[in-house]
């Protein structure tokens, strides 16, 4: 049974995100006829299509939206199923001389471009000269192109091939690293009133969605922070009145906070926490559900305190090595409705079905929770290490000024890579003498294990749990540097000094996330509101010539405190 599911990318750092996600994707694609079929129905976030050539196609069923600046070499139309005329090679003004292209020359103007193209990425310039055939892997694994450090955007280091309607640009404005153009949610709002620019991408949506045989719904990681807030709530709003399905979204905030056009670093704060504000007042009547995604432990005002990710080393301001760990999240966090054969398991293997177990008593936004690479020693059982967690939370928070406790939690919890033959001794061992009383050595898998741990840690609680035996694929441009020494190849924690030369990279990694529903995030949602009651609106005028009303304003702000309610103790599982 079909459950297709249409993908949005809005914003330069969700971009960042979204090019990781797609790369660990297609990184599992395996194109052996005897292999082991893929756990992992990839047609829920792919398409099938041909080229003009009858070429077979798989891309990702997406619409992106980025500001214009950020594509470089890459045509709008994407570089898959047509290539690009290069200006270099028309060496005449006459079109009479062009090549046959199929225009008739006596009406072509011709108009030499005189800027340079833009400088390709070495890694962009190796795939384009060898292609980008998984025969190729290998060579691009023992290159290192220092991605960390060399990367600008996120089409530098971008694997997948985009279906042409698949990317966006925002013409209108231009990127920039050191201040951001489109920077109210107001502003993103007035953008979607630019009816060309509203029917073209609503016109992308509904292409993808007729082309579906039984589309369950959308999710979106989109940038909160800034203009594309707005364009968000509107796009969301577009797709409840017009389809009616599940949306689940992904506020994403970059670990650097951006400085506004003309705004010093006081009035950019402000901004930032009106826009985001607004969009979490405005999110609850909109979506299904939300989880707000970062690697900062605080995001209202400030940002600060990087989260610590046990084994990971990274650069707490790199957008590069930071979304993709929160692209690690939710590759693995999906999960629950991308595998196969899944849709005959119930509601819950479903979008809609994920959406409707967290988000009781209008609680619609819920916690990320991440274990990468999963603490497993590479000689140690599941039952024993559960056994000796002793109390420690089993996964780091990734949702800012977020922290989930023990109690009253309903949870989704995906993992993987945890195979079953480190589940326990078998009876027959000696060795599983001790394991046989625990009332945990009854369990026969993984899922089975980790529901039990979580029933008996958790107090009045409830967790869905899903598991994948196949673990995350590592390879370039995966940050392969990410992971500390005691990380081996396989992604398993070891001591041993062989184990951790036998590979130069690790090349897979078990995995486990959750998204987690509790009263507890009622505080992060309280710090937000002390934060936006602290600003008068007047200060900052940009809102106000986008239309925004003192009295909307206010409105928006007692709906925020509104919704923070939803999750105050009174509220009972």
């Amino acid at each position: 049974m079909a459950r297709e599911i249409l993908t949005f990318q809005l914003g330069n750092y969700s971009n960042y995100i979204g090019t990781h996600w797609w790369n660990i994707q297609e990184s599992s694609f395996n194109y052996d006829p005897n292999a082991e079929p893929s756990e992992i129905d990839h047609s829920v976030l792919y398409r099938e299509g041909q080229t003009r050539q009858r070429q077979v196609t798989f891309t990702p069923r997406l619409l992106m939206l980025d500001l214009s600046g950020t594509l470089k070499h890459v045509p709008r139309t994407g570089d898959l199923y047509e290539q690009p005329l290069d200006p270099d090679q028309i060496a005449t003004d006459n079109p009479a001389e062009l090549p046959d292209i199929g225009w008739e020359s006596e009406k072509v103007e011709v108009i030499k471009q005189q800027d340079k193209p833009a400088e390709r990425h070495p890694y962009q310039k190796d795939l384009l000269e060898a292609g980008t055939s998984s025969a190729n892997g290998e060579e691009e694994a023992e290159k290192d192109y220092n991605f960390a450090a060399t990367v600008q955007d996120w089409i530098d280091y971008s694997y997948t091939r985009y279906h042409p309607r698949s990317i966006n640009v925002i013409e209108r404005y231009t990127h920039s690293r050191e201040e951001a153009q489109l920077d109210t949610i107001t502003n993103g709002m007035e953008l979607w009133k630019d009816y060309d620019f509203q029917d073209e991408f609503t016109d992308r949506a509904r292409q993808y969605i007729e082309e579906c045989d039984g589309c369950q719904g959308f999710q979106m990681l989109f940038d909160c922070v800034d203009g594309f807030s707005g364009v968000a709530i509107k796009l969301v709003e577009h797709l409840q009145d017009e389809y009616g399905k599940a949306t689940l979204l992904f506020p994403v905030f970059s670990p650097k906070a951006p400085t506004f056009k003309s705004a010093d670093e006081p009035m950019s704060h402000s901004i930032r926490v009106v826009n985001t504000a607004l969009a979490f007042a405005q999110l609850p009547d909109q979506c299904s559900l939300f989880v707000p995604l970062s690697t900062m432990g605080r995001c209202w005002r400030n940002v600060a305190e990087p989260r610590a990710l046990p084994n990971l080393l990274y650069d707490p301001a790199n957008f590069y090595q930071t979304s993709a760990i929160l692209a690690s999240f939710l590759e693995t966090a999906t999960l629950r409705y991308r595998l196969k054969g899944s849709a005959t398991t119930g509601s819950g293997a479903y979008l809609s079905g994920l959406c409707g177990d967290l988000s009781a008593y209008g609680r619609k936004m819920a916690a990320a929770g991440l274990a990468f690479p999963f603490p497993l020693d590479g000689k140690q059982d599941l039952i024993d290490f559960l056994d000796q967690l002793d109390g420690k939370s089993l996964t780091v928070q990734l949702s800012p000024n977020a922290v989930v406790r023990k109690r009253a939690v309903i949870q989704s919890v995906c993992a993987r890579g945890l195979p079953q033959n480190r589940l326990k001794r078998p009876p027959t061992a000696k060795s599983a003498q001790r394991q046989q009383a625990m009332p945990a050595y009854r369990c026969s898998n993984v899922s089975e294990m980790l529901q039990f741990y979580y029933s008996c840690s958790l107090e009045v609680s409830m967790s869905h749990v899903t598991s994948v035996q196949s673990p995350m694929p590592i390879r370039q441009p995966f940050p392969v540097e990410l992971f500390d020494k005691r990380v081996g190849f396989d992604g398993f924690l070891t001591d041993d000094p062989l184990a951790q030369a036998a590979l130069p990279y690790v090349q897979s990694c078990p995995a486990l996330a959750a998204i987690q529903s509790s009263s507890d995030l009622g505080d992060g949602l309280e710090a937000l509101h002390r934060e936006v009651s602290r600003i008068r609106l007047a200060k900052i005028p940009r809102f106000a010539e986008c239309g925004l009303e003192e009295v909307d304003y206010k409105e928006h702000i007692e709906r925020l405190l509104e919704f923070k309610e939803n999750y105050d103790e009174n509220y009972e599982l």
